[in-house]
């Protein structure tokens, strides 16, 4: 979603340099050819895929517009990574409490065990 997004950013405002006109023209200057539409939108996810991870990548937005989007785009991904931390954050507290109170009552019973006198074999 977000790599269709960049594409259409890419290609909706005319008189302005876009991510797509650049890209383009270093497709034609490598290979003497117009890149095809599944270039672009290979491209495009390739993009969206490094806004959510550390990665890098030679696109960069080439006008306000690109540059809106792309800032849109790291608050989300931020946002996400975010949840994403404390969900799992919040599991290992979970985890964590729910192991202590069965450790609290494994100390219980093998003190009442011991206290009469009853068999661990039990």
């Amino acid at each position: 979603l977000i790599a269709c997004g960049w594409y259409g950013v890419g290609t909706a405002f005319q008189g302005v340099p876009t991510w797509v006109e650049v890209c383009s023209q270093q497709y034609v200057s490598l290979a003497d050819r117009e890149p095809e539409l599944f270039y672009f939108y290979t491209t495009s996810l390739h993009w969206a895929l490094t806004m959510f991870t550390p990665a890098s990548m030679e696109v960069v937005p080439e006008n306000s517009y690109e540059r809106v989007f792309t800032v849109l785009t790291i608050l989300i991904a931020v946002t996400c990574f975010s949840t994403f931390l404390s969900t799992i954050t919040a599991s290992v507290a979970r985890f964590r409490q729910t192991r202590q109170v069965q450790v609290k009552e494994n100390a219980k019973l093998l003190r009442f065990l011991q206290e009469n006198q009853i068999s661990l074999a039990l």
